[in-house]
């Protein structure tokens, strides 16, 4: 009698994953825990033969392109063995049914418009940690959709470990305790009530990776990532190299993070950083005796000037100072105008701040925190951006390099650091004045720290 040959076996925690009915599934926790293998095998759709009809289109999506190697080669080594006569057409699955499973990547929050009139029964988020947003998350569920004729559920899945940037949104959509344990939760949207499922993964679960050495590996990471990647503890981790991670630590420490209450007969001063090709960032601040009160943080992408005067004539705030750095005095070759000049234009008058280094600026900020307090939700963008500014650390010399790494936190630091410059400036203060309203466009990404 011929045997059955065993293409795949899931352990435990896999079997768990593959078999969970929930809305949104994450599967996450220590490394080592074979969340890879279960996300391309759930992809399939394995509990209702999903692949079997002609219909069904599934997506699987990693921060960048490169990173899509990995999936693609272990689906590479499985398909073929389960579906025979499965075709890899770069860049996606071709299955004998006429089933599709394609590969994305999404590395701006702006990419998620290459999906805007696509529809899947099931998209799979492999490292979900590395978006440090949650907005490309939140609007490709808008992609899950079932045509008519097709009748199965639609899933979003994800995998991820606990250190990423992205941790402490998902952390909070989950419900996920430090502790790192499995838990569920429901979410309301509308009528609708959505069910959520967070399945921890743990290197002991996985069976094929004992005596490889692996776990002794993880054993010799520093503490915190030790506590992520090998306990599988979802405890916020500090940034290797942080510019500001001991005063954000402090702010913490001393309740300083928290509700800040707007006083509406304060002026309200706002701090910017104007970027060209990529974000502008302000911050909103009132002086209360000696302590700053960080009140708002507001980011966006692929904007004009016009689009900030309407976002501070919507906040509705009694203005003092709008304060931005010294290169806004530059004149654009395309206007023969400066920035500062196309805001005054608008109702914005900006006052420059000193132009002094990039350390005086950062050891100004510094000095300046233990008077700051923020609010924790509208701040909350900002305050994660700060945590991860940082300086990139060469591990074979064991030093840091001067600059700060420039990534999606350099802009809020930036932002902060012309508070930290000019706060004590003596800058005559201006007539309050109030931007002028606005016909806003389209485009660009935008988001606020609420």
């Amino acid at each position: 009698m011929s045997q059955t040959k065993v293409i795949w076996t899931p352990t435990e925690r896999q079997r768990e994953f593959l078999a969970a009915s929930e809305d949104e599934v994450l599967f996450g926790g220590s490394a080592g825990g074979g969340k890879t293998d279960a996300l391309v095998i759930d992809a399939l759709g394995a509990q209702n033969r999903a692949v079997e009809k002609p219909e069904y289109r599934a997506l699987i999506l990693r921060r960048t392109y490169a990173e899509l190697k990995e999936v693609e080669d272990r689906t590479k080594a499985i398909y073929p063995l389960i579906y025979p006569g499965s075709k890899y057409v770069e860049p996606e699955w071709r299955f004998p049914s006429g089933a599709r499973l394609e590969f994305g990547y999404l590395d701006r929050d702006a990419d998620v418009m290459r999906y805007q009139s696509r529809q899947f029964q099931w998209i799979g988020w492999e490292e979900l940690a590395q978006w440090e947003s949650d907005y490309p998350y939140i609007y490709m569920q808008s992609r899950l959709r079932r045509p008519d004729r097709l009748d199965i559920p639609v899933y979003m899945r994800a995998t991820c470990n606990p250190d990423g940037p992205g941790a402490k949104w998902i952390a909070s959509r989950w419900g996920i305790q430090p502790s790192g344990l499995s838990c569920r939760r429901e979410m309301m949207a509308g009528d609708k009530t959505f069910r959520l499922r967070f399945i921890a993964s743990r290197l002991d679960d996985n069976p094929h990776l004992r005596d490889t050495g692996y776990r002794e590996q993880l054993m010799r990471l520093p503490d915190d990532i030790r506590k992520a990647l090998l306990d599988g503890r979802w405890d916020e981790p500090s940034v290797d190299g942080a510019i500001y991670g001991e005063q954000i630590r402090l702010a913490r420490e001393e309740r300083r993070i928290t509700a800040v209450p707007h006083d509406p007969t304060l002026r309200v001063d706002t701090w910017w950083d104007l970027g060209v090709a990529d974000s502008t960032t302000i911050w909103f601040t009132q002086d209360v005796g000696r302590e700053i009160h960080v009140l708002d943080y507001y980011e966006a992408s692929g904007e004009g000037l016009p689009h900030y005067a309407g976002v501070l004539d919507r906040r509705g705030y009694l203005y003092g100072r709008h304060t931005a750095p010294h290169d806004i005095a530059v004149r654009e070759l395309g206007s023969g105008r400066s920035r500062i000049e196309t805001a005054a234009s608008l109702g914005i008058r900006f006052d420059v701040a000193p132009s002094i280094g990039l350390e005086e600026g950062i050891h100004a900020t510094r000095m300046l925190f233990p008077r700051m307090w923020f609010d924790g939700k509208k701040c909350d963008v900002g305050l994660e951006a700060l945590r991860h500014y940082r300086r990139a650390h060469n591990k074979s010399t064991g030093e840091y390099k001067s600059l700060p790494v420039h990534d999606f936190s350099s802009h809020a630091a930036d932002g902060l650091r012309t508070l930290g410059v000019a706060h004590k400036a003596t800058i005559p203060r201006r007539d309050v004045v109030r931007p002028r309203p606005v016909q806003m466009g389209s485009g660009g990404s935008s988001w606020m720290g609420a």
